[in-house]
């Protein structure tokens, strides 16, 4: 499943911009499809590309589902021995 994932722009150069993202981690992407992106601004990116420019408050709503969605799935691997999600499937 691929999800977009909310971040701050940190910096932009041209038609690409720097975002960071809840763990700290920063990635450049392109911003053509919201040209209007400037620093400090939340935006959702996905596939190396801003979709969108969100509010800071949506940014923090979307952050804190992930992360319980991230501690549910820990819990039930931990309590089942396996990911729900089948990540631990062995290659075949």
């Amino acid at each position: 499943m691929c999800l977009s994932v909310p971040g701050r722009v940190v910096q932009v150069q041209g038609a690409m911009a720097e975002v960071e993202e809840e763990d700290g981690s920063k990635e450049w992407y392109n911003a053509l499809p919201q040209p209007g992106v400037k620093v400090g601004d939340y935006v959702l990116t996905h596939a190396n590309l801003i979709v969108a420019i969100i509010s800071e408050a949506e940014a923090l709503e979307m952050m804190q589902a992930y992360r319980e969605a991230e501690e549910r799935l820990a819990e039930e691997e931990q309590r089942d021995g396996h990911r729900p999600d089948g990540d631990d499937k062995p290659a075949e």
